[in-house]
């Protein structure tokens, strides 16, 4: 009897308990299908969604996500090599366009795809002087007199033109912050350049030193010493060989998904678009400098004085260059959109009354 007792007690102490748990309940419920109701959607969405406000859901992210899309760059370019005639400056520019997939779980990102890319560079070179010892002075039929000749070369800039292929394949990460979605990739792509051009311009001057007379004679046509005669030549492809460029990039995403909330309310709504802007640098980590035999200046004895006739090739296309390495470099920004379609939202914690 005394048992019976103390159940009737604590059934009678619960139950304030019991019903202020359940009038909480139905306000929370009101509460929510008025919410919703004002954001446009109708009590059976409510109803039929997984506790869409008060749930422990998934992330948006979680999971495996399979998403397609491309990417745009420009970047500074240049040549990067230790040969004592090149300049890495003034570099020139660089674009490329990918077709791109990417597979992400969870945070992780693997991206792979397929691009072309367009890069036109300056190098500026170095001040080059030649001398032809032993050359005699024709012009005088007096006295003939024996003078060394000094070609000049200054104000030298080669500039190359190469569209390249281009296969990526990155792996990354992202980073949630209270700013908003980060993300990096890092990996390797292969380069091959198919298509290109050349062309080398500079400043030609001459002048003669007579071990006969005191001084330089210049700018002196009669004699075939002029100054500061522009010169430009142009040139085939540089074959470059082919490449694998280290590739970084660190950047922010925004995606239609970017409102948990949203995401919650709008479970037939499954179109993932995302857009990224990013920081990147790529360097090449193979020598592509090209096998070729070509004169860094050509000087025809029986033209010596034509400077129509004198050649000129790219510098890392030439007999010199073989001797040391050259790397491409790339620093810019990369656009990215990729789309996709979520998966379905699944319910981590949610509501014991309903679930």
């Amino acid at each position: 009897m005394s048992k019976l007792r103390y159940i009737i007690i604590l059934t009678l102490c619960l139950l304030p308990a019991l019903t202020w748990a359940q009038r909480r309940y139905s306000a929370n419920e009101y509460h929510e299908k008025e919410l919703a109701s004002q954001r446009g959607f109708s009590t059976k969405d409510v109803e039929n969604s997984t506790d869409v406000l008060f749930g422990l859901h998934a992330s948006e992210y979680a999971g495996a996500h399979h998403l397609i899309g491309f990417s745009a760059e420009g970047s500074w370019s240049s040549f990067v090599s230790p040969m004592p005639a090149s300049r890495v400056a003034p570099g020139g520019g660089a674009a490329g366009f990918h077709l791109l997939y990417e597979f992400q779980y969870n945070g992780f990102l693997l991206q792979t795809g397929l691009g072309v890319a367009y890069q036109k560079v300056f190098t500026n070179i170095a001040d080059t002087a030649i001398y032809h010892p032993g050359m005699t002075d024709t012009w005088s039929s007096i006295l003939p007199a024996q003078f060394t000749l000094k070609h000049s070369f200054t104000e030298r800039q080669d500039m190359s033109q190469q569209a390249y292929g281009q296969i990526p394949l990155y792996f990354g990460h992202y980073f949630f912050g209270p700013q908003g979605i980060g993300y990096f990739l890092a990996g390797v792509h292969a380069t091959y350049a198919f298509w290109g051009n050349t062309r080398q311009k500079t400043l030609i001057s001459t002048s003669g030193l007579y071990e006969r007379y005191v001084g330089v004679w210049e700018e002196m046509d009669n004699h075939g010493f002029r100054k500061d005669v522009p010169a430009e030549r142009t040139g085939s492809q540089l074959k470059l060989k082919f490449d694998l460029m280290a590739h970084a990039e660190i950047g922010y995403e925004y995606n239609t998904r970017q409102s948990a909330r949203d995401y919650r309310l709008r479970p037939s709504d499954r179109l993932d678009g995302r857009l990224r802007v990013a920081a990147f640098a790529e360097f090449g980590m193979l020598n592509i400098c090209p096998n070729t035999k070509n004169v860094f200046y050509g000087i025809p004895d029986e033209t010596i004085y034509d400077f129509t006739t004198y050649r000129m090739d790219h510098i890392f296309s030439t007999a010199d260059a073989k001797a040391f390495w050259m790397r491409n470099l790339f620093v810019g920004v990369r656009l990215t959109f990729l789309f996709g379609f979520q998966p379905q939202e699944h319910c981590i914690l949610c509501d014991p009354w309903r679930h």
